[in-house]
């Protein structure tokens, strides 16, 4: 599943480069911060896959998905803001805000709910990868 959502991140992330002219030094330091915490998934993974989904690995587990989501969500957000309104129209960018606000919501339902269903709260991660699997919005030009 790690493995996955780094695929996933990777994807997502090159396709919002796409919109972006000449980086600038904030959003140079937001794809730094979004990296680090991407680095802070193995430990997690190694955890959950020795304890068979405990309840505290899980709960941990989920703790850098949602990290990694919000410093993606600040990223995307600046990205979209300052995208050509030609190549990413409004209705676009609230439906990439919806989306991600909604992966995001779902991780942080996902830490909860593994304090005491940590199969269900793996299994929510898993379910909330499958909003992204595809990096642009439907019915986007992307």
């Amino acid at each position: 599943m790690s493995y996955l959502f780094v695929a996933i991140i990777w994807i997502n992330h090159h396709s919002l480069w796409r919109f972006v002219g000449p980086p600038t030094l904030g959003l140079i330091w937001i794809n730094f911060v979004h990296l680090f915490m991407v680095s802070l998934l193995p430990f997690a993974t190694a955890w959950i896959a020795r304890t068979r989904l405990a309840s505290s690995p899980v709960v941990f587990y989920a703790g850098p998905f949602v990290r990694i989501d919000i410093a993606y969500n600040v990223f995307e957000y600046r990205v979209l803001a300052h995208a050509d309104a030609m190549r990413v129209s409004a209705r676009i960018r609230r439906m990439a805000r919806r989306r991600s606000l909604i992966v995001l919501a779902s991780f942080t339902t996902a830490m909860l709910l593994a304090i005491v269903a940590p199969r269900l709260g793996f299994g929510l991660i898993c379910g909330a990868l499958i909003l992204h699997l595809r990096p642009e919005v439907p019915g986007s030009r992307l």
